[in-house]
């Protein structure tokens, strides 16, 4: 079933997707790059796709490995992959090429690891909804891989808010540039504050903001320099996405094609598989660095969840249409 296609007012899509590009690799060439480090679960569902992709290749088809961003930040990997001089990436969602690829941070669709992989992962209804959206972007979903649920983090020396949205005034907050993270931190009463990821360690450094929003554990220790606390409010259950060139994908034959799917399914489930289980490492050592963490009290995680929704459920509804957010909904009551 097709979505809804939004305009792009600003032809963000349009100037990418007809833009001239460098040709795409051939099928023993192929490069896959992500902004992440050897301690991420991205490097690791990375090792185990190239292992099996050479193993069901018999070393026919090799891959180009690029970690940590020598590529470039990840949203201008997206683009590279979307316009086929990158064939593969690992990243997060990008809602300015598609307004509609933000429903993927939609705040409480999932609330454990259970019925996160019910709505997300391996055949899931969400799977088919991305589908659609990579579709239109010239790219393919080769699976979505979980990272954990999000909360914010809080520079050193400035207090921490746990009151919404009285705390929440006058505090700076980094999010993505994405319309939803917009929408719903202003809804929390932040001043919210759109940046590159790249830009974030520095802007803390200088207090040009005081938290960064929509923070998975893993990636809190990035900043431990820097920051005193981390709020887990469990805002989305945050994934990321597996994509590929569709003129490359479809370029390659119908073996070709089964060995990428193959070793990307496979790696994307060794992913569903480990990551929860690292989850608690990753607060192990924010104990060790110093880092506070904090959960909302009942009623606090109350307010901050009906605040989110409140905002985030019309607006997506306006972008993909009542039927597909019915669709969601209906996956996530199934799911508890």
């Amino acid at each position: 079933m097709s979505m809804l296609k939004p305009s792009i007012g600003k032809g963000t899509v349009v100037g990418l997707l007809t833009m001239a590009v460098t040709p795409v690799a051939v099928a023993d060439d192929a490069i896959l790059a992500h902004i992440m480090d050897s301690e991420h679960i991205f490097h690791g569902a990375s090792e185990r796709f190239m292992d099996r992709l050479d193993e069901l290749s018999g070393g026919e088809f090799t891959i180009s490995y690029h970690p940590g961003g020598d590529l470039g930040d990840w949203t201008s990997i997206i683009e590279q992959v979307a316009q086929g001089s990158v064939q593969m990436t690992i990243a997060w969602n990008y809602g300015e090429l598609d307004p509609r690829w933000d429903i993927s941070n939609l705040a409480f669709i999932a609330e454990d690891w259970e019925q996160g992989e019910a709505v997300f992962g391996p055949g899931s209804t969400m799977e088919e909804v991305y589908q659609d959206i990579m579709g239109d972007l010239g790219m393919v979903l080769l699976g979505v891989i979980p990272t954990d649920f999000t909360g914010f983090v809080v520079r050193k020396g400035t207090e921490v808010p746990v009151e919404f949205p009285e705390d929440a005034r006058g505090f700076k907050m980094r999010v993505p540039a994405q319309p939803l993270s917009i929408e719903s931190y202003s809804a929390l009463g932040f001043s919210v504050v759109p940046m590159a990821f790249s830009e974030v360690h520095t802007a803390l450094q200088t207090g040009a903001i005081d938290g960064r929003a929509v923070s998975p554990p893993s990636e809190v220790l990035m900043f431990k320099d820097v920051v005193s606390a981390y709020v887990y409010t469990r805002h989305n259950f945050e994934h990321t996405f597996w994509l590929a060139n569709k003129r490359w994908f479809d370029s390659l034959d119908a073996e070709q094609q089964d060995w990428v799917t193959t070793a990307a399914t496979e790696a994307v489930e060794w992913a569903w598989e480990n990551a929860e289980a690292q989850s608690p490492r990753w607060f192990e050592e924010m104990e060790e660095a110093g880092i506070e963490v904090i959960e909302l009290t009942p009623e606090q995680q109350a307010t901050y969840k009906e605040l989110t929704m409140e905002v985030e459920y019309p607006y997506m509804e306006s972008l993909v249409g009542p039927e597909v957010m019915e669709r969601i909904r209906s996956a996530a009551e199934a799911s508890e």
